[in-house]
């Protein structure tokens, strides 16, 4: 039996970004993206990314006892400085939608963008921006174990001699982004990316009456927001 997926389609999760971000645009009050924010979690849950809720979730909860703390009791952050909370609740509903379509495979939105005739240029551009923090997420993954292997992370060694600790993180990283360039390159050619004529993809996803409710419901809620803030 095929296995129903629940993910939004490439369009609906482009459109939902684009929304988040012109909502965020116009929100003056705290209360109120905190709201979008909550919406944004739904958004998750209908797409059953669990592991992804409950750690923009938490993430959420804390963002918002830090918040009250601050507003409600005066309680002053020491570690933390009190415009990085305040910029971290303001970004959180663009962080949510936009590491959704950054986790959404390269194909389902290079196949939407090839359909409405977007310049090829401007697909790869847009696929490496996507790519860009998974890819390197896994890659600080791999070299931090690497140097935990070799026992160049104990924290005295950081301490006295953290320009080495430096290169050691650096340069392997550097000659990584190469090599996944040139590769980057390769995949494109071979997969006919210079060849003139209209091209194909096996990403065949319909819009679905789940994927119209959701189109309604953000752009419900950046129509609303647009009017509260017109009318403040």
């Amino acid at each position: 039996m095929k296995k129903v997926s629940k993910d939004f389609t490439a369009p609906v999760k482009l459109w939902a970004l684009l929304c988040v971000i012109v909502s965020s645009f116009f929100i003056a009050d705290y209360r109120i993206n905190g709201i979008l924010s909550l919406i944004g979690l739904l958004y998750l849950a209908a797409q059953c990314k669990w592991r992804l809720l409950i750690s923009f979730g938490l993430f959420y909860a804390l963002l918002l006892l830090l918040l009250i703390g601050i507003r409600r009791y005066g309680i002053r952050t020491i570690i933390i400085p009190e415009f990085y909370i305040f910029l971290c609740w303001n970004l959180l509903p663009v962080m949510l939608i936009g590491w959704d379509v950054i986790t959404t495979p390269p194909g389902e939105i290079a196949a939407f963008l090839s359909r409405i005739g977007m310049p090829v240029s401007v697909i790869l551009g847009l696929l490496v921006i996507f790519r860009f923090i998974p890819v390197m997420k896994a890659e600080v993954k791999k070299l931090r174990l690497s140097m935990k292997t070799k026992g160049l992370l104990d924290p005295a060694r950081i301490l006295t001699h953290p320009l080495e600790t430096g290169e050691y993180v650096l340069i392997p990283l550097l000659l990584r982004c190469i090599q996944i360039a040139d590769q980057l390159a390769v995949s494109a050619v071979v997969r006919g990316i210079q060849c003139p004529v209209k091209r194909s993809s096996y990403y065949g996803k319909k819009i679905r009456t789940f994927d119209y409710i959701a189109v309604i419901v953000w752009s419900t809620t950046m129509a609303a927001v647009i009017i509260v803030r017109s009318l403040a």
